[in-house]
């Protein structure tokens, strides 16, 4: 009888080690399209086999094995991290080249062609008061296009402090959930599933804002840096980051907006760090391209230069005649030319001289200058003219555009390929998991009828000591 209650307890830990296998394979099916999460394999565990020692053999449910391959997690991160940099970079940039559009009727561009038009109309009828007010109207034209565009840059770079707080408010968020994990884990014996998957999505998640760096510890908890250097979370620490600003001391420019920063934990300002995903890209639109077109800190920016010199440009020719300023703009400071810049106060048509007093005099020499100048280069715009200058920094923010763009669309193929290749590797795979059920059903169907066989000898034994 012994023999049979030990091949008894033998199968019944065989239907217990089956029945775990089948409840592994349940929690694939269930978890199949959940982010992060990884097929488990269901393993067993050999029991000793000895008799005489009490030891009846058999089989138990072992502990869950993982399929996630880290090189695989690595290789997704990273090229999620690139794909947040580029679509980072064109979805910013895209509202910055609307506003250097060259196609639009309100343009620069259109209002400085219709200014040096109406200044050759001029030249042919100086004594029309109708010639001399669309003079005036079309300088209006000007200013108002100039003012606008750097109205609009203005608040585009108010955007981009906004999107950056965002993204380091998500970053600090991420890292409160790994952190957790790291706190699950420690006080936990056995891996589980479910934190794990937790854990790789916030990674992933985490990799779109910025370049990181994963190290595991002896006891299952992580350490993750930013850019390989700036401690993000270490065991049960976390090292929230904060959005500062640069100082302006000692700046070309004091009064600009100052440049956005990155400051760790400790207040070290590690913008330097940050160069790459969503993160990355939003301060390099914040703290350099927006400066090189409306002005930092150490950049007048190319707007307020065309606006500065188109403006002391017509005003020098009408003021060496006797005549008065057109424009007005706040000389003072070098990043408020186009923001300020309008037609003189008080200004009437006929206050616009036409007459250069030479030698030689010329009755239309001023209006024949000024229509001169649209062909004129300029040595404070790089030798161009006013319109190559502005179509260098229209082309250069397309060209800007069209690169972002392009790279943002190859990386969304790039990140779907490591995505596949993950999944073959290490993810849920229907057919696979029904293969391996109909297997542990046929076990357990076998531990089952062990289980029979031996109830019904046991209960024959019985009947005949009986």
């Amino acid at each position: 009888m012994s023999d049979l209650f030990s091949a008894l307890n033998s199968a019944a830990g065989a239907l217990r080690a089956f029945q775990t296998a089948l409840d592994v394979t349940q929690n694939n099916v269930s978890n199949s399209q959940t982010p992060g999460y990884v097929t488990q394999v269901p393993t067993f565990d050999a029991l000793g086999f000895q008799p005489t020692k009490g030891l009846d053999g058999g089989v138990e449910g072992g502990t869950g094995q993982s399929t996630r391959n880290q090189y695989a997690e690595l290789a997704v991160r990273q090229q999620v991290t690139l794909l947040g940099s580029s679509s980072q970079l064109a979805t910013s940039l895209d509202p910055i080249e609307q506003v250097f559009s060259v196609s639009g009727t309100s343009s620069i561009s259109s209002a400085l062609d219709t200014l040096f038009q109406s200044f050759s109309a001029w030249s042919a009828n100086t004594g029309d008061v109708s010639a001399q007010s669309a003079v005036l109207n079309a300088a209006s034209g000007v200013a108002t296009a100039f003012a606008g565009s750097a109205n609009q840059l203005d608040q585009i770079r108010t955007s981009m402090s906004t999107d950056l707080q965002s993204s380091v408010d998500s970053i600090n968020q991420l890292a409160d959930q790994i952190q957790q994990y790291n706190v699950n884990r420690q006080g936990a014996t056995d891996s589980d599933a479910g934190l794990d998957a937790q854990l790789n999505n916030a990674l992933e998640q985490l990799a779109q804002y910025a370049d990181t760096q994963v190290l595991t510890a002896s006891d299952g908890s992580i350490t993750v840096l930013l850019d390989g250097q700036v401690p993000l979370v270490t065991g049960d620490q976390v090292h929230h980051l904060s959005l500062g600003s640069a100082s302006n001391a000692g700046a070309t420019n004091p009064t600009a907006p100052a440049n956005v920063s990155i400051l760790d934990s400790k207040g070290n300002d590690v913008t330097q760090n940050i160069t790459d995903g969503q993160l990355g890209a939003l301060l390099s639109v914040r703290n350099q391209i927006l400066p090189q077109l409306i002005g930092g800190p150490s950049d007048a920016g190319e707007l307020n230069e065309l606006a500065s010199q188109v403006a002391s440009s017509i005003n020098n020719v009408l003021t060496t005649a006797g005549g008065q300023q057109l424009f007005t703009y706040d000389t003072s400071s070098a990043v408020d030319a186009a923001a300020t810049m309008s037609v003189a106060s008080g200004l009437q048509p006929t206050d616009l001289v036409a007459a250069d007093p030479g030698p030689p005099p010329v009755s239309n020499g001023v209006p024949l200058k000024l229509s001169a100048l649209a062909n004129n280069q300029n040595a404070q715009l790089q030798n161009m003219t006013f319109d190559q200058f502005y179509g260098s920094t229209t082309s250069w923010i397309g060209n800007q555009l069209s690169q972002a763009q392009t790279a943002s669309t190859a990386q969304t193929q790039t990140v779907a390929q490591a995505q596949a290749l993950r999944q073959q590797l290490s993810g849920v795979s229907l057919d696979e998991e029904a293969t391996r059920l109909m297997e542990l059903q046929r076990s357990y169907q076998a531990a089952s009828r062990m289980v029979t066989v031996i109830d019904s000898l046991s209960e024959t034994i019985i009947n005949m000591i009986q």
